[in-house]
């Protein structure tokens, strides 16, 4: 896999990446949004920390979804949650969230055509028929505002063009893998209307194998597990974590007027995929938990071992519209895009990880629909000053009902808990930003963004129902409503030296609003609101292309303080599992460096790589327990924030002639060690890991046939590790690989 930047892919057509680029056998720029202005920018002359990913190199590394973006930018951790497949818990230079609780807004914006997405269940997007995606680290809290703290993921969708062409591509692979991708574009009206329609399905029978392993001994207290061991522990085998998915997405362009554009995107997703592959561990001598010590029960030491009594399963169903609206007037440029999205998530978990059932959450329901939208007016002003200004509304309405069933080890009962909740999200921004070209090499902005967000929560705690079923529970719902603005500026100077080298110096401030601990426990834990967590950032660039446009090299540093962080910190309730409780625990100094480079020495051959340092450090933290004696809680590293983040890559592509060619691609990611927990609890340590991909192409004339590896050396990771009945290890992915076939028209 390799960055766009790096194998000099535009995102605009080949005769304007001929006209940019004075070596067309160099590193050409790409053009990105992501100052918002009427028209794209070179990505070069873009005066903050940026990485973008083009569509020929999404499908020629077979990227399935964001998270693999993820694996290019340094200092950046697009991962899910670990815990619920398809939900987002992206970290930026150490700034993010940690947690499935719902109710939290996330630290890192993910935006699809403009469109924020609000909550974060079923918010991992699936990179099919996308023209680029952009990754901004550090906060984002004049452009793209809502609670880009830690910075701003952005999806832009393949946009029709007038032509007509037809792609479709099939991919065989491992775990009975079957994926169709289709295109259709043509014009409908000529020079007027232009419609574009892509369809995606993917069937795998999951890339985990379920099996009755591990060793069970007789535990005569455990009246519910049966004291005949590994009789107890029978389930049908096979395999686990399937997807059955299908994406539909339809894009309209109506050139209405030479001055009017307008664009209609929707998109329909129906996952259908099995439940989180919940993988129990235990690391002999380490302390016993309930699964040894009143289940009898100890998983077995394998590579990606799973052993589920009950798989689970995840089904997410969903749409959005958005209609973008570009419309010149007088010397300037007003854009306004309005969306909708509507998201249903249902589920049931193991969370336990055992083939006891030990503790699931069985058969969740989730619903969100949000609304939004933004009017933006840029204008250009003797030819001197950039003005953009700016308006922004969000609403978001969730509605949640979560269940846990827990087997009690002693007793042949059950305990049934549920937590029932809705919250109604409101958010509103004013905006704007100056450029002032002192000269043609010097350009100052300023920025300013005013927000501010309102909350209402009503909510059932978690409750334990006194019989033996979820309908003989009580509920009492709670109510609580807060309000929070904030106003966030940013400021930029640049200079350019040689018209291909660019020194930047930048201050930018994020904010994430309060936030409600739905999933709290107690009645005082789920109507207290975290207060606002803010994130003030100071950096220093150089971008630069060198040697006829054959060398790039783009450096930064970053220093940052992160204040009243909002943290879930886990305490012991007797009897039951963990609870968590949300406080603006910490103050911390983050600073780091990111290197990103491109070289392209002869025709066809290009090599890229990215190197990330983040060294991150609390100042204060208040209300932690459970540190071992002797640690301060100022000594912790920063959860799930890897010290060290790098990416080395390569392609060299040749003609064969006769209209045909091949290509060879191969990259490797590599993370340092992370903590999984907040109290850096070593057996919940992930240990530094590399993933290397790779695959050959061959095209002639219309048709393509690729072969493909991901993680070829089946390298073993978590997302996240967490202590319950075991311990028990979260996400990854292991190796896939296949063919691809393509053929265009």
């Amino acid at each position: 896999m390799a960055s766009a930047a790096a194998l000099g892919m535009a995102l605009v057509s080949p005769a304007y990446a001929q006209a940019a680029d004075p070596n067309p056998d160099g590193i050409q720029d790409i053009v990105v949004y992501a100052q918002k202005k009427a028209r794209g920018e070179q990505l070069q002359k873009v005066p903050m920390a940026i990485s973008a990913i083009d569509s020929k190199t999404i499908e020629a590394s077979h990227a399935i979804d964001i998270r693999d973006i993820g694996r290019l930018v340094p200092n950046a951790q697009l991962d899910g949650v670990g815990t619920f497949p398809g939900f987002a818990n992206f970290f930026m230079r150490g700034v993010g969230v940690s947690t499935s609780v719902r109710s939290l807004d996330p630290a890192v914006n993910i935006i699809q055509d403009g469109m924020v997405i609000g909550y974060q269940a079923g918010a991992v997007l699936d990179t099919f028929d996308t023209e680029g995606v952009e990754v901004l680290r550090g906060p984002q809290g004049v452009l793209f505002g809502r609670n880009a703290s830690g910075g701003a993921v952005s999806l832009r969708s393949k946009r029709p063009t007038g032509k007509s062409e037809a792609t479709f591509k099939v991919t065989l692979g491992n775990a009975n893998t079957v994926e169709t991708r289709t295109g259709l574009e043509t014009a409908i009206v000529e020079d007027k209307v232009f419609a574009r329609l892509a369809v995606l399905t993917r069937n795998n029978d999951g890339f985990f194998h379920n099996r009755n392993s591990g060793t069970f001994v007789t535990v005569p207290a455990a009246t519910n597990a049966n004291p005949t061991g590994a009789a107890a522990a029978q389930h049908k085998e096979g395999r686990v974590g399937g997807a059955d998915e299908v994406v539909v997405k339809s894009t309209w362009v109506f050139n209405v007027a030479e001055a009017t554009r307008f664009t209609l995107l929707g998109q329909y997703i129906n996952f259908k995929d099995g439940g989180g592959a919940t993988r129990s561990f235990f690391v002999p001598g380490s302390p016993q938990r309930q699964q040894q010590t009143l289940w009898g029960y100890t998983p077995a030491d394998k590579k990606w071992g799973v052993n589920l009594g009950t798989p689970g399963y995840t089904d997410i169903k969903g749409f959005h519209i958005i209609g973008e609206l570009s419309q010149d007037i007088g010397a300037g440029t007003l854009t306004a895009i309005g969306a909708y999205r509507k998201v249903s998530y249902d589920s049931t978990l193991n969370v336990g990880g055992d083939p006891f059932d030990v503790l699931l959450f069985p058969d969740g329901e989730e619903d969100a629909k949000q609304s939004s939208f933004e009017a933006r007016y840029n204008i250009t002003i003797a030819d001197r000053f950039d003005l953009l200004v700016g308006g922004f509304y969000f609403n978001l309405k969730e509605d949640v009902f979560e269940k846990r069933l827990t087997r009690l080890p002693t007793t042949t009962l059950d305990r049934y808990t549920v937590n029932v909740w809705d919250q109604d999200i409101k958010s509103y921004a004013a905006f704007a930003n100056l450029d002032f070209h002192i000269t043609p090499e010097l350009t100052a902005s300023a920025g300013v963004r005013y927000s501010k967000d309102t909350k209402r929560m009503h909510v059932q705690p978690l409750v334990n129902c006194p019989g033996q079923s979820f309908e003989s529970c009580v509920l009492n719902f709670l109510d609580a409503k807060k309000s929070w603005d904030d106003v966030s500026p940013r400021f930029v100077v640049n200079y350019k030296v040689q018209p291909n080298i660019m020194l930047y110096a930048s201050y930018s401030r994020g904010y994430r609003a309060g936030n409600f601990n739905a999933r709290a426990p107690s009645a005082g834990g789920a109507v207290t609101p975290a207060n606002p967590e803010t994130v003030a950032s100071y950096e220093v660039g150089v971008k630069s292309d060198l040697l006829n446009n054959r060398l790039r090299i783009n450096l930064g540093y970053y220093r940052q303080k992160y204040d009243d962080i909002q943290r879930l910190v886990q305490f012991a309730v007797a009897g039951e599992s963990p609870a968590q409780q949300l406080f603006n625990a910490a103050k911390a100094t983050i600073q780091g460096i990111e290197l990103e480079t491109a070289f392209a020495p002869v025709r066809g051959l290009r090599f890229d790589g990215s190197l990330g340092y983040t060294d991150a450090k609390y100042d204060s933290f208040n209300n932690l327990t459970g540190l071992p004696a002797g640690v301060s809680a100022t000594s912790l590293r920063f959860d799930r924030v890897p010290k060290w983040t790098a990416y080395i890559g390569g392609s060299y592509e040749t003609d064969l002639g006769d209209d045909s060619s091949l290509s060879f691609r191969t990259g490797y990611t590599w993370r340092s060690h992370v903590y999984t927990d907040v109290l850096n609890t070593p057996l919940l340590e992930q240990k530094a890991y590399g993933l290397w991909d790779a695959n050959v192409t061959y095209e002639r004339g219309r048709w393509s046939v690729s072969l493909f590896g991901r993680n070829l050396a089946n390298t073993e990771y978590a997302e996240i590790k967490s202590p319950n009945i075991g311990y028990n290890a979260f996400g990854g992915m292991p190796r896939y690989y296949g063919v691809e076939f393509g053929v265009r028209f």
